[in-house]
């Protein structure tokens, strides 16, 4: 009597099962990767924050020691005077971040400037003062490079702007937690160069921010907290891009009292005779 053979075992999946396979692949990464992209540019915002909370320390421990003065833009010592324009606080790449020098070249530079800086002895780990999300590293020196990510606002002891006088003593702040120190900014000439400004009077978009991190910048204040801000505008969204990609954007159109990317800053740009907008 013949037995009934046993059906044949496949090896492997047909062509349909395939497909099946991979387009289920392809929904399940469609569905995970702007997740984890979100994830990270949480992540980046979080080690943002973490850096301006180390540099406010720092900056408040530069008035604990100094007899209650701001870290100053311009210091005098004697007949001299001590420009610190690389951010509004350190003395910058001398003689600057130019075409042709290699990026290791301009990252000398650049420590070398901020090695100059009163708050080095407060915060002396460079990578504090670079956003892990700021691309200017990436480009060429020249052409937008640049490591520093923050900018001091101009009215925390900086150089008197557009008829904004300055805060010189820590005393003369009233409202600490609304009144900022350290902002995000994407400079596109090489570094942060001076204060983080806008115009009062009458009242105007100077600098631009950096976002990369989400539509939002990070912003350091007096009181020590720092925090993320998501701007709504579209051209202030723009002048950010614009600048992170090496192009300059200052002096953009739309800071006047109806914008309300504009009426955040402004309620938040200290100084002596600050006025409501």
């Amino acid at each position: 009597m013949n037995l009934p053979q046993s059906p044949k075992r496949r090896n492997g999946f047909t062509l349909i099962e395939l497909l099946v396979v991979i387009a289920i692949i392809a929904i399940l990464a469609g569905m995970l990767l702007p997740a984890l992209g979100r994830a990270r540019m949480k992540a980046t915002g979080a080690n943002c924050v973490s850096n301006l909370r180390q540099l406010l320390l720092g900056w408040n421990m530069y008035s604990t020691d100094n007899q209650d003065y701001l870290m100053p833009t311009q210091l005098q010592v004697g007949a001299t005077t001590i420009d610190h324009p690389g951010g509004g606080y350190w003395r910058g790449p001398t003689p600057g971040i130019t075409a042709g020098i290699s990026q290791a070249e301009a990252l000398r530079r650049v420590f070398a400037g901020m090695s100059n800086t009163p708050l080095q002895k407060y915060c002396p780990t460079y990578q504090v003062y670079h956003c892990p999300g700021d691309t200017r590293t990436k480009l060429r020196p020249g052409f937008g490079w640049a490591f520093d990510s923050y900018s001091k606002a101009n009215g925390m002891a900086g150089i008197g702007w557009d008829s904004a006088t300055p805060y010189k003593k820590e005393a003369q702040i009233e409202n600490a937690s609304e009144s900022m120190v350290f902002v995000e900014e994407a400079d596109p000439r090489g570094s942060n160069l001076g204060t983080w400004v806008i115009n009062v009077q009458p009242p105007g978009w100077v600098d631009p921010f950096s976002i990369f991190h989400g539509q939002v910048s990070t912003v350091g204040f007096q009181d020590g907290h720092a925090e993320s801000h998501k701007w709504i505008d579209a051209a202030t969204v723009k002048a950010a891009k614009d600048s992170a990609a090496g192009r300059e954007s200052f002096f953009w159109a739309g800071g006047n009292s109806r914008n309300p990317d504009f009426r955040w800053v402004w309620d938040r740009y200290r100084y002596v005779n600050w006025r409501p907008l």
